[in-house]
Formats: structure tokens, sequence, C-alpha cells
């Protein structure tokens, strides 16, 4: 039964310039087993279609309200679309992406039953509308019962992941959170020019105030990966918002009793694999000569430290292992030609 005034669950959809995919997601949200929901559509000023599609859908159904937001990217969304909610839990979907049927039923019985603070499954990831093709993203199964657990086991794999296979959820997208959490610890959403990785940050602000968590290696989203999207393009904030990451985590364990020593550790391993994924997406995009401009630049305006230790490579999988030597000893040639290989034949 559908409480209108006080829903159970609060859904955000958040999208800009999604008029090709917006229909096909809302209704894999309305088509939920769990029906105890209200959506709240909101767009950051697309200048397609987008908006007009949504209000077709706010005008039908009574419980979905469409949100007008600026265009100041993903997190002022979902910020703006927290103000709205009324529901005592909370979840997101990007307006390009679809979830499961029983996403919600599955997810809300672990909640209630097992009185969670938050609950984080796992994805399909597809290329655009070739769903066939679609690749699992596994992650561990994990359930913590009091903060030790969640800060050993959750927020430390999330700040760095140091055990090859043991991922973590750090999707706003594939959560349930507890709304009151949210409200009464003022979190909210940073922004991608202020924090790398900010559904990472938003997730490890929010477990440091729960007691209670649980990840499930269930594939109940489907995540649509677009070359064109937001994510997949490298910026001028990138590298320092990266490097900000690290000060914000080490603020975070001196707060609630983190050793600092592992905090910087997992921040390095981290470094070392997003900044090799920051130079990879340059290589797609750019000649053999720019990318070693862009490069040589970014190491010294950023004044990056290439030299980390054997121990710390020791921590990731073997092509960013070689990656960031390649980076490290600046064969830049050997380095263009196998990421311009492996995009062609392998990434896909």
């Amino acid at each position: 039964m559908r409480n209108i005034l006080n829903p159970k669950l609060s859904v955000v959809i958040t999208m800009y310039n999604n008029e090709k995919y917006i229909d096909e997601c809302i209704k894999s949200v309305l088509n939920q087993k769990y029906q105890d929901f209200e959506i709240i559509l909101v767009d950051a000023d697309s200048k397609d279609n987008t908006a007009k599609i949504c209000k077709n859908y706010e005008e039908k159904y009574d419980f979905i309200t469409f949100v007008q937001a600026e265009n100041k990217g993903p997190s002022h969304s979902r910020n703006e679309g927290m103000k709205y909610a009324k529901g005592e839990y909370l979840t997101f979907v990007d307006g390009d992406d679809i979830i499961s049927d029983d996403m919600y039923s599955v997810l809300m019985q672990n909640m209630e039953n097992e009185n969670l603070d938050v609950i984080y499954c796992t994805c399909y990831r597809f290329f655009d509308d070739d769903i066939q093709k679609r690749s699992m993203r596994n992650i561990a199964e994990v359930y913590c019962e009091n903060k030790s657990d969640i800060y050993n086991k959750m927020v430390l794999p999330l700040i760095g992941n140091i055990n090859i296979g043991y991922e973590i959820s750090g999707s706003m997208c594939m959560t349930i959170y507890k709304r009151n959490i949210i409200t009464e610890n003022n979190l909210f959403v940073r922004s991608m020019e202020d924090i790398f990785s900010e559904d990472n940050m938003f997730n490890i602000e929010y477990l440091i105030c729960c007691q209670r968590a649980k990840t499930v290696n269930l594939p109940l989203y489907f995540y649509r990966k677009q070359p064109s999207s937001i994510s997949n393009k490298v910026h001028d904030y990138t590298v320092p918002a990266l490097k900000r990451f690290e000060k914000k985590c080490l603020e975070i364990g001196k707060n609630v009793g983190i050793d600092e020593k592992e905090i910087i550790k997992r921040c390095k391993v981290r470094f070392i694999i997003a900044f090799s994924t920051v130079i990879k997406k340059v290589i797609d995009e750019k000649s053999l000569k720019n990318t070693k401009i862009y490069i040589k630049n970014i190491i010294k305006d950023n004044k990056i430290d290439l030299s980390f230790t054997k121990n710390e490579l020791g921590y990731v999988e073997f092509q960013v292992k070689l990656f960031w030597i390649l980076l490290r000893y600046k064969m830049y040639d050997i380095l263009y030609l196998l990421v311009k290989i492996y995009s062609r034949f392998v990434a896909r």
C-alpha cells in the first residue's frame, strides 16, 4: 500500500540531457515489486526534452515530484533532491541507468528485518543500449554490527582497497540510507570539484555515523557506461580534488580514532589507481604529443611524487602496477601504445 504523505522510501533520480534514457529509467522504478515509495525527479537544467518528459510523469502520478535545479553537477542535484524527500529511507538513481524490478524489495527487506543503518548492493555494467553484453561488478559481502567492524571492513576499503578482490561498493545509487542519519548529521554530497569520488566520500562520512551495515553481492542495479559522461572526463580540478580526498580522510580518521598511518597507506594506493585512471583517460582523448605535455604539466603543477614503494605497488593489480612503473620512468611512448591497445581490444 502506497502512503503518499509518508512514503517509506524516497527515490531521487537525477539527470541532465537524458531524454534518450529517462523514460526507461523511470519505468524501471515504477515497476518495482516494492511499492511504498515516492519519486523525486531532479533535472539539472537540461537542454533537450528531459524536463518535459519528467513533467508528464509528475502530472500522471501523485507520488512523483519534479524539481528543476541549476546545472551545477550531479552532487548539487542529489542535494536538491534530498531537500524534498519525505521517506524514512533514501536512495538514488542516475537518469541514464535502470534497476532490477526486485531491487527495493530485496534491500528494504534486509534493512527492516536486520535493523540496518545502510545496505549496499552491486551492479551490472553495460555499454549504452547493449545490455545483453553486460558484466557483473563483484563486491565483498560484509556484515557489520558495531563501529569497529564498520571502520575496518567498510570505511578503510572505501578510502583505499589493499586487498585485491575485496571491493566495497561506493556508489550512492546502489545503496539505501536512513534519512534521519543524513539530516541529524548534516551530511551532504560534496562536489566533484571539491573531492574526487564524491560518492565514496559521502559513504565514508555516512558510515562513521552508523552502527549496523551490510553489503550484498547482488547485481540489482544496471549501470550504463558512456564515454561522454562527466565521470569519464578529465577536468582541471580532477587531480587537486584527488589530493584533497586524502586530507579529508585524515581529518575524519582523527575525529573517530582510525589509525593515521593506515589511512595514509590506503590513500597512496588509491592515488596510484586513480591517477593511473586519469592518465588513461587523457591517452584515450589526446595525441601522444599532447599526452606527454599533459603528464609533465600535471605532475609539476600538483607536485606529484611518483616514487611510491614496492610495498604500495603490491596492493594493486598487475596492469596498474605496470602502468605506474612506465609512468614513473617516463616511458610515455610505450605507455601510450599499451593503453591504446587495451582500450581498443580489452576494455570493452
